[in-house]
């Protein structure tokens, strides 16, 4: 059994890093500029959290064409990317989370199942060295499987 798990586990991880880097590369439909940068000074604090809207701190894209959201990308007031969110299947609900800080790639959530719950959470190093991935098994909302690599 745990063969299974840690196979299923790794093909999802292996699409959840081959979206990450499809989403990387791939130049949006839409030209946007980013939002103004409003403070660079670090002692400014942080306002409040984006609203799911998109314009002014965020771009919400139809990459399907069928009337639905597909992918948001949400700003912070210094203009960097803060987190993206994807509709996998194209179906409106998204399923796949990219959380950066100072434009490198943090964490990615992955609701794989299609329940409405996360259940991989996939935490980088450098943006590109996984250096831990959690997987919630029973659907409890929960990781119950940890997996840690190099050093912490």
């Amino acid at each position: 059994m745990r063969g299974a798990v840690d196979g299923e586990l790794m093909r999802t991880l292996h699409l959840a890093l081959f979206i990450a880097a499809v989403m990387a590369f791939a130049a949006p439909p839409v030209a946007f500029a980013a939002p103004p940068v409003a403070f660079a000074d670090s002692i400014v604090p942080a306002g409040p959290p984006a609203t799911p809207e998109g314009p002014p701190n965020g771009v919400v894209v139809d990459r399907s064409a069928d009337g639905g959201v597909d992918y948001r990308v949400f700003y912070d007031q210094r203009g960097k990317v803060e987190h993206e969110e994807l509709a996998s299947n194209h179906d409106g609900r998204m399923d796949t989370f990219y959380y950066y800080k100072d434009d490198v790639l943090q964490r990615v959530e992955i609701d794989s199942k299609g329940t409405g719950k996360i259940d991989l959470w996939v935490y980088l190093l450098d943006g590109k060295y996984i250096q831990r991935y959690e997987r919630d098994t029973t659907g409890s909302g929960k990781p119950d499987l940890v997996r840690t690599f190099g050093v912490n």
